[in-house]
């Protein structure tokens, strides 16, 4: 069988792509990792030196920051980085320099991404950030936080009834740097999962993450608990599953990509240890989201002409809404059976 290598990217190309090499080595020698083996942080770079490079017409400088870009075993690394015009500048006359010898190479195929808006993402973070001000001024109008007090998971009151306990934690959160923590990796998370997910299996996923995460609070810990990581945790799973069903599309850089999720849950679950912290529900908002993205999660195929290529979903919605709805089910049995015991 014959392998062929392609190149996964955006259609953005230009001198100030020719920035990226810089930066790869500069990120190489401060932190020894190798970027250009991460197809993700790859695109993120890309569109932001692109957008780097539209602000340098009114402006003479701006940062290209880029958060949560690779991870170590000290926990996260963000790209941050001040481009003036010169610097734009001096790539563009390299790539003028090199430009026959570019038109000689053969280009290889390049594959067209997905180009959604993260939606959903944005709607989570604004419904989650509106709860959260009424958590604040409900005890000023009534006395107490009323959405805690209705929502929060509480185990005596699950099985007295209140199931919808098992899906308002995720919406719920117990301090400014609580919400700021979440809030921030579901921006990082969210848009480049629901980006190759769309929304309605992005959403199907946040909310099918999340409560699975709640009912494994619900049967390990007795303990109270909030907070949207249980969905975000699923978030994480998501992304590392779908890289590993695509790895014949990503070829060896996969295992980076992998290898640098799978150090991130690591270190959060291990962190999930200290006192406080429900790492039951983290554990299972995560074994959530694996198994909604390996039976439900999109099934992408090259299609296209050999030099512009794109990527189709042949995983219909139908059986999206299929999986979620079984989810779901065994997810209710299982509550029902925990009830019962007590």
């Amino acid at each position: 069988m014959t392998h062929v290598s392609y190149s996964v990217s955006n259609e953005k190309n230009g001198p100030a792509q020719q920035l990226i090499p810089k930066i790869l080595s500069d990120f190489s020698r401060d932190y020894n990792l190798d970027l250009s083996q991460d197809p993700i942080a790859m695109d993120r770079i890309r569109e932001a030196v692109e957008k780097a490079r539209l602000e340098l017409d009114t402006a003479y400088q701006t940062e290209i920051n880029l958060p949560y870009i690779s991870a170590n075993a000290s926990g996260p690394i963000h790209l941050i980085r001040v481009v003036t015009r010169e610097d734009m500048n001096q790539q563009t006359l390299k790539s003028e320099g090199s430009r026959k010898e570019q038109v000689q190479t053969q280009q290889p195929p390049r594959i067209k991404l997905p180009d959604r808006k993260p939606l959903v993402t944005y709607s989570l973070m604004g419904i989650a950030i509106v709860i959260y001000l009424l958590q604040l001024l409900t005890p000023l109008l009534v006395g107490f936080d009323l959405p805690t007090a209705f929502g929060l998971k509480i185990n005596e009151l699950i099985v007295e009834g209140q199931i919808w306990r098992l899906i308002t934690p995720m919406f719920l959160h117990g301090s400014p740097l609580h919400l700021g923590f979440n809030m921030y990796a579901l921006y990082i998370l969210g848009r480049r999962v629901e980006r190759f997910f769309g929304s309605f299996r992005f959403l199907g996923l946040y909310v099918i993450a999340g409560i699975t995460g709640n009912v494994f609070s619900f049967f390990f810990t007795p303990s109270p608990s909030l907070g949207s990581s249980t969905a975000i945790f699923g978030i994480l799973g998501a992304e590392g599953i779908f890289i590993y069903q695509h790895r014949n599309l990503f070829g060896d850089q996969f295992r980076v990509a992998l290898r640098q999720i799978i150090q991130v849950a690591v270190v959060n679950l291990l962190i999930g240890l200290s006192p406080g912290i429900d790492n039951w529900g983290h554990i299972g908002g995560l074994i959530g989201g694996v198994a909604y993205t390996w039976f439900a999660g999109p099934h992408l195929l090259v299609q296209g002409s050999s030099l512009l290529l794109h990527l189709e979903d042949e995983r219909k919605e139908r059986t999206t809404g299929i999986v979620f709805v079984l989810q779901l089910i065994v997810l209710i049995g299982l509550v029902a059976l925990i009830i019962q015991s007590r």
